[in-house]
């Protein structure tokens, strides 16, 4: 067992896993201290982030943030769930709803999301066009999810790579439908560990 395991891990070597992993973990904490400068120069010098998204939950009905969170999540991803996640704090707040329970259904939604993209995805490998072009864009995921599979999977759940793209990679290869329902789940791992630190951080 432990021979096998050893191979696994050099062939992982081999393909540049560990090196991917440290690139989108250094990217990762860049995003985070960025989020950090900018809550503090924010709070110094134009708004509290408190006062900022009291005026967002006053503003905006909250089925309308939703709705563009969904629609983010299942096509594309442009929009990250960070700021969702913080504002999901305040609008708790202000309806009298837990925020971890409105965070769960961000979970809920982008893992959803996921989903909706991996069926477009399983669409799209009948137009050859779109193939064509989705092939060209994405060929990087297209090799990654070659090389590692379900690893990448997780990776996109956990980390600031595209999840919906990646499910979305998955539904053009073939990739089983079966895997991306339960590695998917780490997304849920993801939201809450964002939000215990955004949770904190504001």
């Amino acid at each position: 067992m432990q021979r096998y395991l050893n191979l696994y891990y050099q062939y992982l070597s081999r393909t540049g896993l560990f090196q991917f992993l440290g690139k989108n973990l250094f990217k990762l904490s860049v995003i985070v201290g960025f989020l950090v400068l900018l809550v503090f120069l924010l709070e110094k010098f134009v708004i509290t982030i408190k006062d900022l998204f009291e005026v967002i939950v006053d503003t905006v009905d909250a089925w309308v943030v939703f709705l563009i969170f969904t629609l983010s999540e299942s096509f594309l991803g442009l929009l990250p769930p960070d700021i969702f996640i913080v504002w999901t704090k305040e609008l708790g707040r202000d309806i009298g709803v837990n925020p971890w329970l409105l965070t769960l259904l961000l979970a809920c939604l982008s893992y959803a999301g996921g989903l909706v993209s991996y069926f477009i995805g399983a669409k799209l490998v009948h137009v050859p066009k779109i193939h064509d072009w989705a092939i060209n864009k994405y060929g990087e995921l297209f090799r990654n999810l070659k090389k590692w599979g379900g690893f990448f999977v997780v990776i996109s759940a956990l980390l600031p790579i595209p999840f919906s793209i990646v499910l979305m990679v998955c539904g053009i290869t073939g990739y089983p439908f079966k895997w991306v329902l339960y590695l998917g789940l780490f997304r849920f791992v993801r939201f809450g560990l964002y939000a215990i630190f955004l949770f904190t951080l504001v």
